[in-house]
């Protein structure tokens, strides 16, 4: 069961995410469900519908929630592709 110990070693596809610091400053605020993932960028769906691929490596802090809770990742610790996070 995914939880905020073991979310790096999770896929994070499905979850509802918040970028709260970015070294890009137009990707701050940004929030929505993430449905793809690859090695290096994360591919998330905004409320209004569109699709916004992000470098993990310019993410400093990203909020993921899990039942109704907030867990702060760094987008470095994320680098890799889901399945060799394990």
């Amino acid at each position: 069961m995914i939880s905020e110990e073991n979310i790096l070693v999770h896929e994070i596809i499905g979850l509802n995410t918040k970028v709260v610091e970015s070294a890009d400053k137009a990707l701050i605020g940004l929030h929505g469900t993430v449905v793809f993932e690859s090695k290096n960028m994360i591919t998330i769906r905004t409320d209004e519908g569109k699709l916004r691929k992000i470098a993990k490596i310019c993410i400093t802090k990203l909020a993921v929630y899990i039942r109704g809770s907030a867990c702060f990742i760094s987008g470095s610790g994320l680098i890799a592709r889901p399945e060799d996070r394990i």
